[in-house]
């Protein structure tokens, strides 16, 4: 028995985009843009989706810094409670010390490009720049890897069949010129050979031209149909992958 294949408007997958990042699940939620954006490029509904990636790029950018954040705080936090437990146990010896020890002199400032040559100075930046690699959404990463040079996108199939489709829909169209010019000269009488009577009295334009432009309309319904399938399966195997792929995004 044939399964027929669910299509949803773009309307439904943006409802569903929406409800999905209201309740969290921004993972679905960011399938459903992309895909928006992809398949459905010229809507209104692809612009909503953009600014829903957007959106969800920055929701990740803010918890990547968070994330960060916190563990920034524990290590510093270790490591005062590790610096504490030698203090106290040779505090008696610390403090004469100091009394002893005349205070050494405060550290000299270094400016200028000593500052830009510390590599510990450039920690945050490229923190950034991994958390942002990390969290642009698909849409956006797919623009950046091929200014590089690293092209990752899902590849269309079916190439030779969407072209011999659309030549048979091309036929199909000549066709039914050739059978409208040769009814319209059989009827007309504008030229003699297609005016000729034949069967039933019939002009030969008119059995020719008829049969012609029926098989040349059969033709481009054939083709468009075959387009629409083609086009229909990509879509489900695209959307296949990215359900099983959804940490890549």
């Amino acid at each position: 028995m044939a399964q027929t294949q669910v299509q949803f408007t773009s309307v439904q997958v943006l409802q569903a985009a929406k409800r999905a990042e209201a309740e969290g699940k921004m993972d679905y939620a960011l399938q459903f843009y992309r895909h928006l954006v992809e398949q459905h490029g010229n809507t209104p509904e692809a612009q909503e989706a953009r600014e829903g990636l957007f959106r969800i790029a920055e929701w990740r950018w803010g918890e990547a810094r968070v994330t960060h954040g916190r563990d920034g705080g524990g290590e510093s936090a270790s490591a005062q409670s590790g610096d504490a437990a030698p203090a106290s146990e040779h505090g008696h010896n610390q403090r004469s010390e100091r009394v002893q020890t005349p205070p050494a002199p405060p550290p000299v400032r270094q400016h200028g490009h000593n500052n830009r040559a510390n590599p510990a100075n450039d920690t945050s930046a490229d923190f950034r720049s991994e958390a942002s690699a990390a969290t642009l959404p698909q849409i956006v990463s797919r623009r950046r890897n091929e200014a590089e040079g690293e092209v990752d996108y899902f590849e269309e199939r079916f190439r030779l069949a969407r072209i011999v489709a659309h030549t048979l829909s091309a036929v199909g169209w000549m066709m039914i010129a050739a059978g409208v010019v040769g009814f319209v000269g059989g009827v007309a009488d504008l030229v003699a050979e297609l005016a000729m009577p034949a069967l039933l009295g019939l002009p030969i334009g008119v059995l020719v031209g008829v049969p012609t432009a029926v098989f040349g309309l059969c033709f481009v319904v054939a083709g468009q149909i075959a387009v629409a399938i083609f086009d229909s399966t990509n879509a489900a195997l695209e959307t296949a992958a990215m359900e099983r792929a959804p940490k890549g995004y």
